[in-house]
């Protein structure tokens, strides 16, 4: 059994691969996707807002079993509250509407994210197809 042995200094060296300098067409079609991904996530978010800014609506709606009159006579009750408010509770109240609607806003994110990441890498896989 001959002993033999390899060295890094006994292969051969490989070639790099001639790199070639990305052409118009190329950086055109990045920025396409680039525009395109910033305006699908814009449209994902905006209709994440809207639904979290209609939740409180919704809500005072189904407690007053749809009646609008009662409706607008139960928020001019909490108006009337908040303004009678001295300004730390209304501080408070203003801080846990915004916290309670944030955290409404970051679940539905995270709940709906991977339609939106596949909805974004189907359209993409598809343009990358027609090149």
């Amino acid at each position: 059994m001959p002993l033999q042995l390899t060295t890094p200094f006994d292969l051969e060296v490989e070639a790099p691969p001639p790199t070639t300098k990305p052409t118009l067409a190329y950086w055109h079609q990045r920025f396409a996707n680039v525009c395109f991904i910033l305006l699908k996530a814009g449209a994902y978010l905006g209709a994440i807002y809207l639904a979290v800014l209609g939740l409180p609506l919704l809500l005072f709606l189904l407690a007053v079993g749809g009646d609008i009159g009662l409706l607008f006579a139960q928020l001019g009750n909490l108006s009337a509250h908040y303004l009678a408010a001295d300004p730390a509770g209304q501080a408070a109240f203003a801080s846990g509407i915004k916290l309670g609607l944030f955290g409404v806003a970051t679940l539905i994110a995270i709940w709906r994210m991977p339609r939106f990441l596949h909805e974004i890498s189907a359209t993409l896989d598809l343009r990358e197809q027609d090149l």
